[in-house]
């Protein structure tokens, strides 16, 4: 799940940036209203999180330009003010949820949450057999046990998703990733997959993900290759 962050006080939102990615989400950020605009219209987002007060547009101008080119991506505006005119405004323009600060970040992830569920932007949940993987909450679960994965495993996993009867080659992971083509970032995807397996050995899975560096790799029930 990929997310627009717009927030100017740059060392806020390095903080809100790094646990939004360590939950799993991808995130660009953006430091003014031009450069929220601007990536807004040339990039596919699941939700647009816009701060109100920025320099060159403010979030409410950034919010009107967005609906105006019928970009329906959900958006919370964020604003340190608390006033509810500002709420008001960021409704009437074409926000779908309103955020005051500070705010906690757990409750910003769970209206994250909300937004996706509601405008089915992405699937909630997929089977590996009797194991469900859930997505919006990054675990795998087995009856009554469940595993989180951290954020490189979802990436990973969630790019197998779409392509599970086929092969993905090294250089898509490392792209997933966002890593250099590297011999020490190819033992790292060695080492999340092998995390991978073991989370669905741990729930008695028939499924894992098979292959190698030089062939690519399979997600599939264990020994068909």
């Amino acid at each position: 799940m990929k997310l627009l962050y717009a927030e100017d006080e740059k060392q806020l939102s390095r903080a809100i940036s790094t646990i939004l990615e360590y939950n799993g989400y991808e995130v660009d950020n953006a430091f003014d209203g031009e450069e929220a605009l601007n990536l807004a219209i040339n990039n596919n987002y699941d939700v647009i999180i816009l701060d109100i007060m920025m320099p060159r547009l403010d979030g409410i101008e950034v919010l009107k330009e967005i609906r105006n080119k019928n970009i329906s991506t959900p958006i919370i505006m964020v604003t340190a003010k608390g006033e509810n005119e500002d709420k008001v405004n960021g409704l009437d323009s074409g926000a779908d949820d309103y955020l005051a600060k500070p705010f906690q970040t757990n409750e910003l992830i769970a209206r994250i949450k909300a937004l996706i569920r509601r405008n089915n932007k992405f699937i909630e949940t997929y089977n590996f057999g009797d194991v469900l993987y859930n997505i919006a909450d990054s675990k795998l679960e087995k009856e009554n046990k469940s595993l989180i994965l951290n954020k490189e495993e979802v990436k990973i996993l969630n790019k197998f998703i779409t392509n599970i009867d086929g092969k993905i080659e090294i250089n898509q992971l490392l792209s997933t990733l966002k890593y250099e083509n590297k011999e020490d970032n190819h033992s790292k995807i060695k080492l999340y997959i092998a995390y991978i397996n073991k989370k669905f050995q741990e729930l008695e899975s028939d499924y894992e993900i098979y292959g190698d560096i030089e062939y690519g790799f399979k997600l599939g029930i264990k020994n068909v290759q």
